[in-house]
């Protein structure tokens, strides 16, 4: 990596007096600075606001799945969605779906959070020259700044596997290998970076982006579950049980409001409602703000730019991202509302589609049963689409051959909402994306009880989520209505789990149903199914059932096959690599099979 590159970011400071929610993000960036410049109050402050700047990914190529934090892509390579597009449009990501990664095809990603590691590790390393600070100021923003850290090394941990740690400013070849050849291991130093920041972050903020002392709590919980899952840690599953128990009995937001779920599932994806009692960390978002500018907007959702003007993915990518067959068939239910856990073993029929069929070509919706959370995750033909009107299919899909039938839906406002949420006729909306919602600490807790062999109450976990969109099923808010007000658009049904059921019967089957509820709740948000899958250990066997099920619509996997090694981890790009050269000898190690 090259040093010119990483001091370039610092550029990002930024000047401008910090309102509440979205504001202080929402400030022009200006040129770079000399450390005295930073070493004030408020330098050492726009010094901050530079390192929460690159929660948003870079305009460029955010939008396609690599960018903070990688939302897009973990959910494509996870199986929950498809490339879409054309296949030469953004043709690195062929091999990302098809599992084939070269040391050539993904590295942008790697190069811009250690640069978003630069920018924290600058906060930290000028904080002890600001003598304008008490120490309580000064541990608040050493916790912030150690908190964002932990988030870019996180995100880098969990893509890239053996990397360095990098606190300095000034020397950036480190090796990822002790003086025996063996990769290191920075996990104990990313979980200290989340333990600092839970014991000095503050119980509320008043800037709502900024995390508070139970964000990182969550967040703590989340490092101690991965390292537990890769054998890192013995005892992480019971501790962070521990934490997470006292995040659901304790935890507050930002603004003070106890975490609880939201009354309805789809008011986490309603802009006017964001920062609610059910957000725990959440990458902030403005748009239409007075900038002139798209960059504080949403880049890391992109829906399918369809071809009528009018459409809900007007504006937003050329068909990126859009949701597999496979995704959906998860949300269809038994007579009782339960899913078939199994996938196509009990019922072999996929939910019905308009696959290759043109919107002036008759087509009637699926009758059977199916989750409710289904149409408010995907649209598809036949069923509202907010307030945009009924989905009308192919029209709406830029590119149905390679995108398939299906367009996401979770990351889109709501046709009156243009011109207010969004630059009219712009691709950058101001819905906030969730990190961690308080819905997945409630499935983390009953994996954690799963886990340690509670079953009973993992089971009581499970059914607490599933009950939201159970209760007051005949609100018209609730389930999505048909637009004449005769009822919901689709013969919707959704249980709870019974005592006894054999999903929770034993520790295997009990995680197995966790891990596809984590898909029905949390699906095309955050980036969690790829390393769900991964955690949980059944990614070679679930992945290439997708790829056997869904590669004869999709030409674009047809023979692809994932392998847990190399595919679980992506190869550190070559080119940094070759940057890392000290004396003609690099000191980053490849990852291993690359």
């Amino acid at each position: 990596m090259k040093r010119t590159t990483l001091y370039a970011i610092i550029g990002a400071f930024a000047f401008g007096s910090m309102g509440c929610q979205d504001d202080f993000l929402s400030q022009k960036p200006v040129g770079a600075y000399s450390i005295a410049n930073v070493a004030t109050r408020a330098g050492i402050q726009q010094a901050l606001i530079g390192a929460y700047s690159q929660l948003n990914g870079t305009r460029d190529w955010a939008a396609y799945g690599m960018n903070t934090p990688g939302m897009a892509m973990a959910e494509m390579m996870g199986g929950n969605a498809h490339k879409g597009s054309t296949l030469t449009d953004q043709a690195w990501m062929n091999f990302m779906v098809r599992y084939e990664v070269n040391t050539n095809s993904a590295g942008t990603n790697f190069r811009y959070l250690y640069n978003a590691v630069f920018l924290c590790n600058t906060v930290l390393t000028v904080l002890p020259q600001v003598t304008e600070l008490s120490t309580e100021e000064a541990a608040k923003i050493e916790a912030e700044a150690r908190f964002l850290r932990g988030h870019y090394y996180f995100l880098l941990k969990r893509w890239y596997k053996h990397i360095p740690w990098i606190e300095s400013t000034t020397e950036f070849r480190i090796p990822n290998t002790d003086e025996s050849g063996n990769y290191v291991n920075i996990w104990p130093q990313i979980q200290a970076d989340f333990e600092f920041a839970r014991k000095n972050l503050p119980q509320t903020q008043s800037d709502l982006g900024r995390p508070n002392k139970w964000a990182a709590e969550a967040y703590y919980a989340k490092v101690l579950i991965y390292r537990a899952s890769e054998g890192d840690l013995p005892n992480g599953f019971n501790e962070a049980l521990q934490v997470l128990d006292d995040v659901m009995a304790n935890g507050v937001t930002s603004k003070g409001e106890k975490y609880q779920l939201e009354e309805n599932f789809h008011y986490n994806f309603d802009v006017t409602r964001e920062n609610g009692p059910e957000s725990v960390f959440a990458v902030q978002h403005s748009a239409n703000d007075g900038t002139n500018s798209i960059d504080n907007g949403n880049q890391e959702i992109r829906g399918a730019s369809g071809k009528n003007p009018q459409s809900p993915g007007w504006g937003r990518g050329s068909g990126f991202y859009t949701p597999s067959q496979w995704f959906v068939d998860h949300f269809r239910v038994d007579g009782g509302g339960l899913p078939y856990l199994d996938m196509y073993e009990t019922n072999p029929n996929s939910v019905k589609n308009d696959d290759g069929l043109r919107s002036s070509d008759p087509f009637e919706p699926e009758t059977a049963p199916l989750d409710p959370r289904l149409d408010w995750s995907v649209g598809r033909r036949g069923i509202p689409f907010l307030d945009f009107g009924i989905n009308p299919g192919a029209d709406w899909v830029y590119t149905p051959i390679e995108s398939g039938p299906y367009i996401q839906k979770k990351g889109h406002i709501r046709n009156d909402q243009d011109g207010i949420y969004v630059m009219p006729g712009q691709a950058y909306n101001a819905l906030n994306v969730n990190i961690i919602r308080y819905a997945d600490v409630i499935l983390y807790a009953a994996e954690m009880e799963a886990r340690v062999g509670s079953l009973e109450k993992a089971r009581e976990y499970v059914n607490k989520i599933r009950s939201r969109m159970a209760q007051n099923s005949e609100s018209p808010d609730h389930w999505v209505q048909n637009i004449d007000g005769t009822g919901p658009a689709a013969n919707y049904r959704i249980g709870l789990y019974p005592a006894g059921h054999p999903a929770f019967s034993n520790q295997e089957a009990a995680l197995r149903t966790i891990l596809f509820e984590r898909n029905l709740e949390l699906g095309l948000e955050g980036g969690h199914r790829f390393f769900d899958l991964i955690r949980f250990g059944l990614d070679e066997e679930l992945l290439n059932e997708y790829i056997q099920h869904e590669s004869p619509k999709r030409s674009i996997i047809e023979g692809a096959v994932y392998s847990r090694m190399p595919d679980m981890i992506l190869p550190i790009p070559q080119t940094v690599i070759d940057n890392s050269m000290v004396d003609g000898v690099p000191t980053l190690k490849q990852n291993p099979g690359y």
